[in-house]
């Protein structure tokens, strides 16, 4: 009987020993898919920065407090309506253009009176937003798809910067209470969280910092590691419409100016869809400045602004370089319009003969266009001259040959020779 009792309650402590490792198993094999990886025929995953486990809220300074306020103006730029100084006394803006295939990408350097760099922000392409259940069959067992199924995009996105992943702590607990908490997660929560990693896999790098989220404005932001470690580099995901709309921009780390800036950039940056009609407004507001501020930055970021809108025009980087050269001081504005109109066109564009640069090719292009424009000029300015036939009276033609004399102011002699024309 003895026997019976020992080889009972031995079976009944293996048999509760079995039921809790298949409880917790789940569990641990999550915790293996963050950090080691794991790869089975239902799961695929390499291991995960740390950075990816959780996300977090951001946190910024009281943009109302920036005594400089004033100095800023919203502008639509490219696919974005960002605050700008304008003609601030201490910043200046100095205009950067990335040529590629697929047409020039713009952004902006900004800074400060010692010509140091304090912030910049470039515009990276656009391109749809999917999630996606890859080939990890886990995702698509029908329990857990119907789970996720039922998230919206909306909350899918919020998960993919937000989300904790990691499964509460258990330091300080007692055995029995880390077991009531690992039980509050249910497995379908688990295969979410998987789910979410794994797609975030698709957002952020392995040389992830950080994921952050910006909830009131709903934007994603990737904290990316920095070879310059006094510079923090940040992608900003906007969505709109199915598509994401990334932006790179890098703040000096530690500088009250340059944070500032940033918690202004971010917490007022929208989406604006972009078109060539998109310039019309920003060139008109450009008009209505004075001369002497069209020629500065001031005019600059404006037409840099507008140009944005309509990349493939010529004459737009044609007029920025014309304006920036009736100024004074611009070199440092005129630089990158110069690199980009000779790499693009083959030319600077310059109206300066000291910085007009141009391939052999547009060298000759442009003499055979100005010998045309000479001859052009020859034709139009010579004498109209009419014959008898042209004339109803002899007295219309004494007053139309009388008045070509006067207009070309020639000399009695010459004008008597008109007047005896034929």
């Amino acid at each position: 009987m003895l026997k019976k009792i020992i080889y009972t309650t031995v079976l009944l402590v293996l048999l509760t020993f079995a039921s809790f490792l298949v409880a917790i198993a789940p569990y641990h094999i999550y915790t293996l898919s963050l950090t080691e990886g794991v790869n089975t025929r239902f799961l695929q995953m390499t291991p995960t920065p740390k950075a990816l486990y959780d996300g977090q809220l951001i946190t910024l300074k009281n943009t109302e407090m920036m005594v400089d306020k004033n100095f800023y103006e919203k502008i639509h730029f490219n696919n974005f309506v960002i605050s700008i100084p304008i003609n601030h006394p201490q910043f200046s803006l100095i205009p950067t253009i990335k040529i590629e295939a697929a047409g020039p990408r713009l952004g902006a350097s900004f800074q400060n009176s010692k010509n140091i760099e304090f912030f910049n922000f470039m515009i990276e392409r656009p391109y749809k937003f999917e999630t996606t259940y890859g080939d990890q069959k886990l995702f698509i067992l029908p329990i857990f798809k119907n789970y996720i199924s039922k998230k919206n995009n909306q909350e899918i996105w919020n998960d993919l910067f937000e989300k904790k992943l990691s499964l509460p702590s258990n330091e300080g607990r007692s055995f029995f209470d880390s077991l009531k908490t690992l039980n509050n997660v249910k497995y379908q929560d688990l295969v979410y969280n998987l789910y979410i990693l794994y797609n975030r896999r698709f957002l952020a790098p392995d040389e992830t910092n950080a994921l952050v989220y910006h909830p009131e404005k709903k934007i994603g932001i990737v904290e990316l590691s920095s070879p310059n470690k006094k510079m923090r580099i940040e992608r900003l995901f906007i969505i709109e419409n199915g598509l994401l709309f990334p932006i790179v921009i890098k703040t000096k780390i530690g500088e009250f100016a340059a944070e500032n800036f940033r918690s202004k950039f971010i917490s007022e940056i929208t989406f604006k869809h972009s078109s060539t009609d998109s310039a019309i407004p920003i060139y008109a507001r450009y008009k209505q400045l004075s001369f002497s501020n069209r020629t500065d930055q001031t005019g600059m970021t404006f037409l840099f602004s507008a140009w944005s809108h309509d990349l493939s025009n010529k004459d737009f980087v044609r007029v920025i370089i014309l304006f920036l050269e009736r100024g004074k001081l611009n070199l440092k504005f005129l630089k990158p319009f110069y690199e980009y109109a000779y790499k693009k066109f083959g030319s600077t564009l310059s109206s300066e003969s000291g910085y007009l640069e141009e391939t052999s090719a547009e060298s000759l292009k442009r003499k055979i266009s100005e010998d045309l424009e000479k001859e052009i000029k020859k034709e139009t300015d010579l004498p109209v001259v009419k014959t008898d036939e042209n004339f109803s009276s002899g007295e219309e033609k004494v007053k139309f040959n009388l008045q070509k004399a006067k207009d070309l102011k020639i000399n009695s002699d010459e004008a008597e020779k008109i007047l005896t024309i034929e």
